[in-house]
């Protein structure tokens, strides 16, 4: 019993670490973010742009980052798996 008390536990932090980081209400805004921010470190223009895309997006560009490269899962958890596995420099 111990053990799937550990792994739950393991599994919510792994679910919900990306929005406590990001400050987001989301994982796929947690995404979002996450790309958002390593755009801004790489160009300023961009940066300045994507932040506002963000701002105004509420999540669905991470939706739809997550959704084209994990099609066959839930949004949510796609979101998640985006956010530890796509690299933000491989995106454009």
């Amino acid at each position: 019993m111990k053990y799937i008390i550990a792994v739950v536990i393991i599994l919510a932090g792994g679910y919900f670490y990306p929005q406590i980081a990001e400050s987001t209400g989301g994982p796929c805004q947690a995404l979002e973010a996450k790309v958002v921010n390593e755009i801004r470190t790489e160009d300023s223009n961009v940066g300045l742009l994507a932040g506002l895309v963000s701002g105004v997006s509420n999540g669905e560009l991470g939706k739809q980052l997550a959704a084209q490269n994990y099609p066959d899962t839930p949004t949510s958890l796609a979101c998640v798996r985006g956010y530890y596995s796509l690299d933000p420099k491989d995106i454009g």
